[in-house]
């Protein structure tokens, strides 16, 4: 019966060779399609164009198949590309199901070792509990065996042969050019496309295969977008006036006003004239005509109030801002509560995961090169890192992990970013804990036994990557919560967040007991602890990599979020003893939007090491620049309100400001220049080129 189907259909039909052309091009669509289901993508918005896009790329694939003239090579080369296209869409679903942004491949790469070993668990559960995804995802591939299987050999004569890749390839011209031409005449999708490119934004809008070409493509022949820089002078908001009443004085005599500070500029004596007038790179000219642009921050009344004090620099695995509670974590609301208090801060998700979170804690630049960001950048200049400005103040410095030491190469990059020690699992940290051998281990056995290593040696820098809030939180398989389990047993939540405030809790008993002990040494006043996280807890969100059949971060946060801004808010906590004491009236406040980036220029401008602004994405918060946060999709946030770049969509903070088209366009724009800058600054080892020795 196969024998007779086969000579019916398959030998008999004239169009045989086209058919199997096809097959490509047509799994290519179902793959995408999905994806975008799985996923909840805007594909569906680019349907046409994007449509257009993936069938060109999958004809030039199901082309390349038939170039040899042996039916079996031709059948190999099809297997092995379908089998390349369902395993890469496969990995592609898992990693946005883990971590809600799609990764490029070279970001896949440097994690994948680190996932199937710290974060084995999840790994496995991740293909069990999508099995029938995956199997719906490799059908093509299945099917097309299933052909093989049947004989599918086609045996043409050559005229035939190359009058089909002929129409094959002209049809693929054709409908590239014509999707690329459609999405390049609007302006959000161009800005998508190309002048504000994101791998994440593209895979999004116009599938995987684009995604990735275009990813591909900037990355070996650039993008000529990212070499320009907008600046304009912004049509501002008008802010309702308040009539003022002037105070009655209860004398005639008029009080002398004090003459006002006069502060200087956060910049270094940069000879741009001269670096301008020997740049032949046309890319990297630009890059020096916008940074000369800019004047940079000015000093203020807080500029060196942390000088010659000890800083502990800690970046807390998946906080949240809701874990700050007076009678859970009294710690930590301590800290928050009695040091400089941000009320609006963010730290958003960078295209990564906790790789991408440390970079802008380190750097104040935007990661643009996924979890490669940190390798690329302290393969450079590292100079503008808190803990190199520090360690050349004559601080002691360390650097701790409680995880594997080697994960995302920290110790290749820590030591670079002003460490002189860095130490891990693998490299002598479990011989200082007595609990090495669990995952997540215990954030405070890293504490207790590392304090001692730096207490007596003043002033000292020091940098913790914590881990015992690292997901997943179901059923109390965590070993962390299953030991604070006591704790949150009452409390009105769902299992799985109480396991999460759980895991954190051990958090919380380390910070107790890292105050307790500076105290007890007499230096709580002399010690800044800047603590902020390195990203939202996502393993709380639904998907099947992390065990959670619904969303419990809305549970958690109490509150349905609607886009990143609500997803991303946190907590930033810098608190010194002398916040509490000698200078207990300085406590603030900070309501604008601040975010990760403008740690390092606050803490530089606190501690009065030199630095220049104008080298950094982020502000210092206590300067008179205008607060922005800016996410990598180029979505950004002000004062006056969020902006959804895709959707061209602005939320306003305040109705009653009416905020004009072409202030929104002028934030885009420095949107645009602060990621085009901290491209530049990868890709041209900027750092190294203005600051040379």
């Amino acid at each position: 019966m196969a024998e007779k189907i086969r000579k019916n259909i398959f030998c008999k039909n004239k169009i045989t060779e086209l058919i199997s052309a096809l097959y490509i091009p047509i799994t290519a669509l179902f793959l995408e399609t999905a994806l975008c289901i799985k996923c909840k993508t805007d594909l569906f918005g680019f349907l046409f164009p994007s449509f257009l896009l993936i069938f060109a790329f999958g004809l030039l694939g199901g082309l390349i198949s038939l170039l040899s003239r042996k039916a079996t090579f031709r059948n190999i080369i099809a297997s092995v590309m379908i089998f390349a296209f369902c395993l890469y869409f496969t990995v592609e679903s898992f990693v946005n199901g883990s971590y809600h942004v799609f990764m490029n491949i070279s970001s896949i790469a440097q994690g994948t070792g680190g996932v199937l070993t710290d974060f084995s668990d999840a790994f496995i559960q991740a293909i069990s509990g999508g099995f029938v995804f995956i199997l719906a995802m490799f059908l093509p591939l299945i099917i097309f065996a299933v052909l093989m299987a049947l004989h599918f050999p086609y045996e043409v004569s050559s005229e035939k042969k190359n009058s089909v890749l002929i129409f094959m390839l002209a049809v693929s011209f054709v409908f590239s050019v014509a999707g690329a031409k459609i999405i390049r005449s609007g302006e959000t999708t161009l800005g998508i496309y190309q002048n504000a490119y994101n791998f994440d934004n593209a895979v999004s809008s116009f599938g995987l295969i684009t995604g990735s070409r275009l990813d591909f493509q900037y990355e070996i022949f650039g993008n000529s977008a990212e070499n320009d820089f907008i600046i304009e002078e912004p049509e501002m908001p008008l802010e309702p006036v308040t009539p003022s009443v002037p105070e009655e004085s209860p004398s005639d005599e008029i009080p002398e006003e004090e003459p006002e500070k006069e502060y200087g500029y956060n910049v270094l004596d940069i000879d741009f004239e001269n670096i301008i007038a020997n740049t032949n790179d046309s890319s990297l000219l630009n890059v020096h005509k916008y940074v000369s642009s800019l004047s940079g921050t000015k000093q203020n009344e807080y500029t060196g109030l942390f000088k010659g004090k000890n800083l502990i620099l800690i970046a807390a695995e998946s906080f949240s801002k809701e874990m700050i509670d007076p009678k859970l974590t009294p710690t930590l609301y301590r800290l928050y509560s009695n040091g400089f208090t941000f009320t609006d801060y963010y730290q958003p998700t960078w295209g990564g995961s906790t790789s991408t979170g440390e970079y802008s804690i380190f750097t104040g630049l935007i990661p643009t090169s996924g979890v490669g960001s940190l390798l690329r950048l302290t393969e450079g200049n590292t100079d503008f890192t808190i803990g190199n400005l520090l360690r050349k103040e004559g601080y002691f410095s360390a650097s701790y992990h409680n995880g594997s030491f080697d994960y995302y190469s920290r110790h290749l990059t820590h030591t670079k970013l002003g460490y002189e020690t860095y130490i891990g699992f693998g490299n002598g940290l479990e011989e200082k804990v007595a609990k090495p051998n669990i995952w997540p281990a215990s954030d405070l056995e890293m504490i207790e036994g590392t304090i001692g290593d730096y207490i007596g040696k003043e002033p000292f820098s020091v940098y913790y990557m914590s881990v015992s809030g690292h997901g997943f939180y179901t059923d109390f398989n965590h070993p962390i919560a299953s030991k604070n389990y006591q704790y949150v047993k009452d409390l009105d939540y769902s299992a799985t967040v109480q396991s999460y405030i759980a895991a954190n809790l051990e958090f919380e008993f380390a910070m107790a007991y890292l105050v307790e002990e500076l105290e007890k040494a007499g230096i709580a006043d002399d010690t800044v602890i800047a603590i902020t996280s390195d990203h939202y807890p996502y393993a709380l969100e639904y998907g099947e990599a992390w065990g959670n059949d619904k969303d419990y971060l809305a549970e958690f946060y109490g509150f349905a979020y609607e886009n990143n801004m609500g997803r991303d808010h946190n907590a930033l906590l810098i608190w010194s003893g002398c916040l509490e004491n000698e200078y207990s009236d300085m406590a603030i406040e900070i309501n604008e939007p601040t975010y990760s980036l403008d740690l390092l220029p606050t803490l530089c401008n606190l501690f009065g090491v030199p630095y220049d602004s104008r080298l950094l994405v982020g502000r210092d918060v206590f300067s008179d620049a205008d607060a922005i946060v800016i996410w990598p999709d180029y979505n950004w946030k002000t004062k006056y309100g969020y902006y959804d770049y895709t959707k061209r969509k602005f939320i306003s903070s305040d109705e009653s400001i009416p905020v004009s088209d072409s202030y929104i366009e002028y934030i885009n724009n420095v949107v645009k220049n602060k990621i085009t800058y901290s491209k530049a600054v990868l890709n041209h080892d900027y750092f190294e080129i203005v600051l040379g020795d």
